[in-house]
C-alpha cells in the first residue's frame, strides 16, 4: 500500500512540476498562517495571567490589538493560499485530463476491443474530477492541518509540557484508527469505482442503441439489468461510507476524551496552585484547536483515499501500452506524389493474423499473399468473417500481423512513419461516424493538407453547404447522406490509395452510380482497393482477391 501511495504521489508530482514555483510560494506562506492561527490561545493566556490579573488595562489593549492583528493576518494569508492552491490545482488537473485524453486517443485497437467505452469515460470524467477534489480539497489542506498541529504542540510545550504530553498522547489512537480504516476504505472504494464503470458502460450502450432498445421492446429488461448493477454499486459504495463514518466517529470520541482528561488533571493542578487560570483556558482552547485539524483530517480522509483510488485507476490507464508506434529507423519513404518507385505499391507476403496473441485464438488470415501495382483497381471479395476487413486494418496499421511482411512501395510497413502512411491512404468504411458540429468540421477533421473543392460534387448531391449543422451520430440526416459525407472525407485528402470497405452497402443504386462516376474522375493515377459484395461495384476491377477462410486467391479480370 505504501509503495502504491508513493507511486501515485510521484505521478501527481510529475504533473505539478510546471507549477512548482507557485506551489512553493504557497508552501512558504503555510507556516506563517499556522503560527498566526496557533498564536491566538497563547495571547489569551498571556493577557489573562498578565495585565488582566494585574488590572493593567492599557497593556491589555495592546494584547487585544496584537490578537486582532493575528486574526487579520491569518485571514488574508489563508485567503491567498486557498485561491492560489485551488487555481493551480485546477491547472494541474486540466493537464492530467488532456494527457489522459491524448493517451486514450492513441491506445491500440486491442485496448478498445477489450474495454467498454463507459470504463474509459469514467476514467476521464469521474476519476479525474475525484482526483481534482482530492488534490485541491485534500492533500494541500492536509499539509495545512499538519502544520497547524505541529505549531499548536510547540506552543503547548512552551506553556506547560506536562499538559502538552497529556493532550498529545491522544493522537496515538487517532493514528491507529487512520491506519486501520485506510486499508478498508481504499479496497471498498476501488470496488465501488469498478462498479461505477460497469454502470456507465451499460448506460452508454443503451443510450447509443436506444432505437434498438425501443424497437425490440426490451426497455423493461434493461431496466432490471441496470437495477442489479445499480444496487451492486450502492452496496460497494456503502462499505466505503461505513468506513468513513466509523473513522469520523472515532476521532470525535478521542477528542472528547482528551478534553475530559485535561479537565480532570487541571482540577488537581489548580488545587495545588501549580497551574494558572490563563494556562487552563489556553490549553482547553489548544485541545479544541488541536483536534479541529485532526477532525479535518478525518473529513479529508475520505476525499484523499477516493483521490488515491482515482489516481490508481488513472495511472493504470496511462501505463497501458500506446498504439503502434514508428520504429526508430522509420523514414519518410512514401508521399502523396505520384512518384512510386517500386513495381508494386502493396505486397502481402505470407501474412498470418489473429486478434489475440492467445494460442486459443483462431487465425483470421492464414499465409495471405498478393501484390497490387500502382493505379490498379483491385477488389476483395469473400464471405462474412473470411478476413476481408482484417486485410484493411493491417494495411492501415491499426493492427500488426503476428507473422509475415506487408510492404508499401517496396518498403516494410513497419519502417514507414504512420503520418506518411495515413496521408497515403483514404479509407471509407461501411459504418462512419458523424460528430456534432457543421459539415465543414466533419469533412476537414482538423486536417490542413486537404482540397475542399473536391467535395463540391458531394455537397451538391447532398444539397448541403459547409455550414450545415449536423447532430451527433447523424440523427438529422439519412444513412445514405452520412455515407456521402464519409466519401467526401476521403476524397478531399487526395490520397494515392483509396480503400472502400463495404462503403456502398447503405446507399441506393442511383447514389452508387454517382459515386462510381466520381471515383472514375478521382482515381486517375491512383490505386483503388474495394471490399464489396455487389458485383456492380467491382465489375471494372483489374484484379479480384477472393478470401476464403483466411486464405487469399488472386484472379485477374
Amino acid at each position: 500500500m505504501i509503495n502504491t501511495d508513493l507511486e501515485l504521489l510521484k505521478l501527481i508530482a510529475e504533473f505539478a512540476k510546471p507549477y512548482r514555483k507557485v506551489l512553493l510560494l504557497s508552501l512558504i506562506l503555510l507556516p506563517l498562517s499556522s503560527i498566526a492561527f496557533s498564536l491566538q490561545p497563547y495571547l489569551i493566556q498571556r493577557a489573562i495571567d498578565g495585565p488582566l490579573k494585574a488590572g493593567n488595562y492599557a497593556e491589555l489593549q495592546m494584547y487585544i490589538v496584537v490578537f486582532l492583528g493575528a486574526i487579520l493576518f491569518n485571514f488574508f494569508i489563508h485567503l491567498m493560499q486557498i485561491y492560489v492552491i485551488n487555481s493551480t490545482a485546477q491547472k494541474i488537473i486540466t493537464d492530467i485530463r488532456l494527457k489522459l485524453f491524448d493517451h486514450l486517443e492513441k491506445l491500440p485497437m486491442t485496448f478498445f476491443d477489450k474495454n467498454p467505452v463507459g470504463r474509459s469515460v469514467t476514467r476521464l470524467t469521474s476519476d479525474v474530477e475525484q482526483l481534482s477534489d482530492s488534490f485541491a480539497g485534500g492533500m494541500i489542506s492536509v499539509i495545512i492541518d499538519c502544520l497547524n498541529i505541529i505549531t499548536i504542540i510547540v506552543f503547548m510545550l512552551v506553556i506547560n509540557w506536562k499538559l502538552c504530553l497529556c493532550v498529545v498522547s491522544f493522537l496515538v489512537p487517532v493514528a491507529c484508527l487512520a491506519r486501520h480504516f485506510q486499508n478498508s476504505f481504499r479496497k471498498s472504494n476501488h470496488v465501488a469505482r469498478q462498479k461505477l464503470s460497469v454502470l456507465n458502460s451499460f448506460l452508454q450502450q443503451n443510450i447509443v442503441g436506444i432505437s434498438v432498445v425501443q424497437m425490440l421492446n426490451c426497455a423493461d429488461k434493461n431496466k432490471r439489468i441496470f437495477d442489479v448493477s445499480n444496487q451492486e454499486y450502492f452496496k460497494a459504495n456503502d462499505k466505503s461510507i461505513w468506513a468513513d463514518a466509523s473513522f469520523s466517529a472515532g476521532i470525535e470520541l478521542v477528542s472528547i476524551l482528551s478534553v475530559l482528561a485535561l479537565l480532570f488533571l487541571s482540577k488537581e493542578i489548580l488545587l495545588s496552585q501549580a497551574l494558572t487560570i490563563g494556562v487552563l483556558i489556553s490549553f482547553l482552547q489548544y485541545a479544541q484547536s488541536l483536534f479541529e485539524p485532526v477532525r479535518n483530517l478525518s473529513d479529508r480522509f475520505t476525499i484523499i483515499q477516493s483521490g488515491f483510488t482515482a489516481a490508481e485507476r488513472i495511472n493504470e490507464l496511462l501505463k497501458e501500452a500506446g498504439a503502434i508506434q514508428d520504429n526508430e529507423n522509420a523514414e519518410s519513404k512514401i508521399n502523396n506524389s505520384r512518384d512510386v518507385k517500386s513495381e508494386y505499391l502493396i505486397e502481402f507476403n505470407d501474412v498470418w493474423f489473429r486478434y489475440s496473441d492467445s494460442e486459443d485464438s483462431p487465425w483470421i488470415l492464414k499465409g495471405v499473399n498478393f501484390k497490387i501495382k500502382p493505379s490498379e483497381f483491385v477488389a476483395i471479395v469473400g464471405a462474412t468473417g473470411s478476413g476481408k476487413s482484417s486485410i484493411i486494418k493491417l494495411l492501415t496499421r491499426l493492427y500488426e500481423p503476428q507473422q509475415g511482411e506487408i510492404k508499401i512501395n517496396g518498403h516494410n510497413l513497419k519502417d514507414i512513419p504512420l503520418a506518411d502512411l495515413r496521408r497515403l491512404t483514404g479509407v471509407i468504411h461501411q459504418d462512419s461516424y458523424i460528430f456534432a458540429g457543421d459539415l465543414r468540421s466533419n469533412i476537414e477533421l482538423g486536417r490542413k493538407d486537404i482540397n475542399l473543392d473536391r467535395a463540391k460534387p458531394f455537397l451538391n448531391k447532398l444539397n448541403m453547404n459547409l455550414d450545415t449543422k449536423l447532430n451527433e451520430r447523424a440523427t438529422n440526416i439519412s444513412s445514405g447522406e452520412e455515407q456521402l459525407i464519409n466519401f467526401a472525407r476521403a476524397i478531399v485528402s487526395e490520397a494515392q490509395l483509396l480503400i472502400l470497405d463495404e462503403a456502398t452497402a447503405k446507399i441506393d443504386l442511383n447514389t452508387e452510380a454517382f459515386i462510381q462516376e466520381e471515383l472514375e474522375h478521382f482515381r486517375k493515377n491512383k490505386t483503388l482497393l474495394v471490399v464489396a459484395h455487389r458485383l456492380e461495384t467491382i465489375k471494372n476491377a483489374d484484379k479480384v482477391i477472393s478470401i476464403q477462410a483466411g486464405v487469399a486467391n488472386l484472379q485477374v479480370n
